[in-house]
């Protein structure tokens, strides 16, 4: 065989070379984008602590101010302000979620309701008066998990209300099934396509990236990043059902249903029937919040025991 002309010898050494510095620019460029990352990560959690902390010192100085207020239409506006400084805590915490942060920043020493963490969730979103907590088989949660859990269920009540009519309830049941507690958050509003439903079924189970999303989908990646802390399962599917009591000759409505499956690992142990929380436990699971109560407009579900 004739040999190789030097010519085309050179031209190939270029190519290489020219290959090799597009090899090593890629992954510098690489490092340089997962420094940027762990930087915005960090960044994320350092405000996200922050917040955290001025907005635990603002709870209990509003606290602090309720327990001195006696005109009702005072402590009625102090009511309003700790629900949405609990709000604020929530988004917050949210940051600290997307930040990778492990531990939860609120943990309990012992084991609380389902029906308590179901509360907790309710008075973190903004409409709440319009969760309705239909059923709640009983159910013990470990400690360890009840923030996350109750952060996890308020981001998915508060996508439900967001997405379903103003004059329509969300409903929430919760029922034990072979060893697993299953939570179902149950809306009236159009649904979703059902290339969308995929999507937002794949960020719930953290398969979708974070980076690329819109704003108003981060609720979603909190959501599938508190599930993988928790080890649970969270899927949306569209519901049917006949709308009853309304006279409306039986047509289907239909929404959205979250459904949640907790591992027995989470579980303390269910029981026959559990007593209803003290006032003590309630106040602080709710973090201070007791906004219409003054006014008698909170919904039963969240009506304080009497001291």
């Amino acid at each position: 065989a004739a040999p190789t002309p030097r010519r085309g010898s050179a031209e190939i050494a270029r190519l290489a070379a020219a290959l090799h510095n597009v090899e090593r620019t890629a992954i510098a460029l690489a490092g340089e984008q997962a420094a940027l990352r762990r930087n915005s990560s960090q960044s994320l959690a350092n405000l996200g602590r922050r917040n955290q902390n001025l907005l635990r010192r603002q709870l209990d100085l509003i606290t602090t101010l309720e327990g001195k207020e006696l005109d009702p239409d005072g402590l009625a506006e102090l009511f309003e302000l700790d629900h949405l400084a609990t709000r604020m805590r929530r988004n917050a915490e949210s940051l600290l979620v997307l930040a990778g942060e492990q531990s939860p920043p609120r943990t309990w020493a012992g084991a609380v309701t389902a029906l308590e963490v179901i509360q907790s969730a309710v008075s973190e979103v903004e409409d709440y008066r319009r969760v309705q907590v239909v059923e709640a088989e009983p159910c013990r949660i470990r400690g360890h998990a009840v923030a996350d859990l109750s952060h996890l269920l308020a981001e998915l009540l508060e996508n439900a209300l967001a997405f379903s009519p103003p004059t329509r309830p969300v409903e929430v049941y919760g029922w034990a099934d072979s060893g697993e507690y299953c939570l179902a958050l149950v809306d009236h509003g159009p649904g979703m396509p059902a290339a969308d439903l995929t999507r937002a079924n794949a960020r719930l189970a953290g398969v979708e990236s974070l980076h690329p999303a819109p704003a108003k989908l981060l609720g979603h990646y909190v959501v599938g990043k508190l599930a993988a802390r928790l080890g649970a399962q969270v899927e949306l599917h569209r519901t049917e059902q006949p709308a009853g009591g309304s006279g409306s000759g039986g047509e289907q409505v239909t929404g959205l249903t979250a459904y949640v499956a907790l591992p027995p690992a989470l579980l303390d142990r269910l029981r026959p029937a559990d007593q209803p929380p003290g006032p003590d436990r309630l106040r602080s699971l709710l973090g201070g919040f007791r906004a219409g109560v003054a006014r008698g407009a909170a919904p039963a579900t969240l009506t304080l025991p009497k001291d």
